[in-house]
């Protein structure tokens, strides 16, 4: 099982609440603080929450830069606070020196005039892409307080809760302190207000951003609940995904390996976990059907396993990959390092006791398709073997499958043009036409004139739309050469007519089948014998997602 790595987030330094209501805008929250790296020229805020107390503006301990302990409470209310509505349910993104501020201001209630902020600050050399990461948490924080706050006043219970605790230590505002007693009263702060039992509360607002903010830099991953009624769960990818990006639709045809062991997986889940989840990890060996098939065994709508399928892609719990059978072809990939070999090797030794780790990669040194290795064994349990040894591979993405997507052959000029082998059928009428020269063009976008998405799957299409097709998809060399061609049944005529869409925008042979629904036999010899002269194939790896 892949064993979960953690590492800190050195880069994110503090969490700031702001908010602009009926009194004025204040800094309300600021999480971490350093009381022995106070600044001497500053003012008291009007709160600073800490696990251990409370103390004037100190949110963290930034290595040798001190630019954010330097910064009052004044300037961070004219940065950050928003100042009318048109600033909400936007991206917020400020940069000070060394510092950049990411948020999502947000207004719970349109008739309610409070505006909020919850901002991460973190270093200007923060990865963009974990950047984007965080002020995608601010939306999703933002989106949840907001909703308590309409339906239960979560946010203004809490601010009235931090108003009571204020009156309680006696604390004083900036306006009504003397600036030559700031050390003094800061000293005061630090010894006798009970902050800590503030943040210490169940379920406060200070207690669920300073959990967020240490559960997301040292863990990467954040897990609270919102006012005793919303699972909030958050993960950040800490090094962006290589060769591709997390994919975001699923076609019918793919399927899935679990990259961790489905029990672990399942102990980690919320209690409120969608069903279709649960049934989707207690689902034994995936990876050898289609999502369409997994969906009428397990009796759940294809949506729904979609999107389960996609919710473990996007927590890295699992990869898309196309059904593994005996027709696939493979390769190995260069996305694992050489020098990770070993590592690898002992674990396959003890899963795959017989097999050799590196004999079995070697044999995918080249293109290969499954079938030309199984029929080297003749019991069936080997075979069962040896596809679960394809599958560890996969998991580790130390295989890559090839696909053959289907094109259009490019026109040939009538000077080198080939006589083709006539039989006695000839094309129907409306081919033997002379069409306009309108008709002839090739669309300029490959996608622009389309006509698939038209048709349903394995729709009929008639004669009009099949001699259109002949017509949008082929040159005018093309089409003179298809009127040629003689012994052509119909129905297979009308097939090609389908492919040729697909193949214009490039398609993998599999995701042809299930568009058309063609049976395999059938497009083969539409592809490789019956129209070879119009279509080739070009493989390509695909890395799994």
């Amino acid at each position: 099982m892949a064993q979960k790595q953690i590492t800190e987030l050195k880069s994110l330094l503090s969490i700031i609440f702001v908010v602009n209501a009926n009194d004025g805008p204040k800094v309300l929250f600021r999480y971490p603080h350093d009381v022995d790296n106070r600044s001497e020229d500053r003012t008291i805020p009007t709160g600073v929450f800490s696990k251990k107390g409370a103390s004037v503006e100190e949110p963290a301990v930034v290595d040798s830069k001190m630019v954010l302990n330097g910064l009052r409470d004044s300037s961070l209310e004219s940065l950050l606070i928003p100042r009318t509505p048109h600033c909400c349910h936007r991206p917020f993104r400020v940069s000070v020196d060394s510092l950049v501020f990411l948020g999502y201001p947000f207004q719970p209630d349109s008739e309610v005039k409070s505006l909020y902020n919850i901002i991460f600050v973190v270093e200007r050399d923060t990865e963009p892409h974990i950047m984007e990461s965080l002020i995608n948490l601010s939306t999703r924080m933002s989106v949840a307080y907001a909703y308590e706050e309409r339906n239960n006043s979560y946010i203004s219970e809490n601010l009235d809760m931090i108003g009571r605790y204020y009156r309680e230590a006696d604390i004083p505002t900036r306006e009504h302190i003397n600036p030559h007693e700031i050390d003094e009263m800061e000293i005061s702060i630090v010894e006798h207000c009970p902050f800590s039992e503030m943040i210490d509360e169940e379920d406060s607002l200070p207690a669920n951003l300073s959990e967020v903010f240490d559960s997301i830099k040292h863990d990467l991953s954040a897990k609270v609940l919102i006012n005793k009624t919303i699972n909030f769960s958050f993960f950040i990818q800490l090094h962006e995904a290589q060769n591709c990006a997390i994919k975001t639709s699923v076609a019918p045809f793919e399927s899935f390996i679990i990259l961790e062991d489905h029990v672990e997986i399942k102990k980690n889940l919320n209690h409120d976990s969608c069903p279709g989840l649960i049934k989707l990890l207690d689902l034994p060996r995936p990876y050898f059907r289609s999502l369409r098939d997994i969906a009428f065994s397990i009796d759940l709508d294809y949506r729904e396993v979609c999107r389960a399928v996609l919710a473990l892609v996007r927590w890295r719990k699992a990869l898309i990959v196309y059904p593994v059978v005996s027709t696939n072809e493979y390769m190995v990939s260069h996305a694992v390092p050489i020098c990770k070999y070993p590592e690898h090797d002992e674990i396959f030794r003890e899963e795959f006791p017989g097999f050799n780790f590196y004999d079995e990669l070697s044999k995918f040194s080249v293109r290969k398709s499954l079938s030309e290795i199984l029929d080297c064994f003749k019991d069936k349990e080997t075979i069962e073997s040896y596809k679960m040894i394809v599958v560890w591979l996969l998991r580790r993405k130390l295989l890559v499958q090839l696909f053959a997507h289907v094109y259009i052959k490019p026109a040939h000029d009538s000077s080198s043009e080939t006589k083709l082998i006539c039989q006695n059928q000839i094309l129907p009428a409306e081919l033997s036409e002379t069409p306009d020269k309108a008709d002839l063009q090739t669309p300029e976008s490959p996608l622009k004139n389309c006509s698939y998405p038209s048709l349903t799957r394995g729709s009929y299409i008639n004669d009009q739309t099949r001699t259109n097709n002949f017509r949008q998809y082929l040159s005018p060399h093309q089409f003179r050469r298809l009127k040629d061609i003689q012994d052509v049944d119909s129905t297979v005529l009308t097939n090609f007519a389908k492919v040729l869409p697909h193949a214009h925008a490039g398609r993998t042979f599999e995701e042809i089948l299930w568009r058309t629904n063609l049976q395999q036999h059938d497009l083969h010899d539409i592809i490789y014998r019956t129209f070879s002269e119009f279509l080739i194939t070009v493989r390509h790896p695909t890395s799994t997602y």
